[in-house]
């Protein structure tokens, strides 16, 4: 009987998670990143991700996101990945063609978050110079 009283928190918390639909699964590209805290590519790290890392993307009524942000899961951890950055298909990686050549490098976690931090403030596109 005692899981009467425990009945209201049950059901408020199924309401709350219908709230949220995963829209799919996608991959992350480049070769570091972070899922961010904010939509604010300056904002703090949640965790630091490699190239071709599933990462599920989640639409809420209760998180506002930018047109270039996405807000997304991965592990426990749910934050924002730029849109940009992510593929519906698996890419080919580095760390995939050359495992035995990228595992020679010896990274350790300081280092991947501080390839990751410079990954989020390179700026990619195309130039206008003629």
């Amino acid at each position: 009987m005692w899981w009467l009283l425990l009945l209201p928190t049950l059901v408020l918390a199924d309401t709350v998670a219908t709230d949220e639909k995963v829209l799919g699964v996608y991959y992350f590209t480049p070769m570091f990143g972070h899922v961010h805290q904010s939509s604010v590519g300056t904002s703090a790290s949640l965790t630091t991700i490699q190239c071709s890392h599933p990462v599920k993307v989640i639409e809420s009524s209760k998180v506002s996101v930018g047109a270039e942000w996405a807000y997304v899961q991965v592990a426990d951890y749910r934050g924002f990945l730029l849109k940009q950055f992510l593929s519906e298909k698996r890419p080919d990686c580095f760390q995939g063609k050359y495992p035995k050549f990228f595992d020679a490098f010896n990274l350790d976690l300081a280092e991947l978050y501080y390839w990751g931090r410079l990954n989020d403030q390179y700026i990619q596109g195309e130039t206008r110079v003629k």
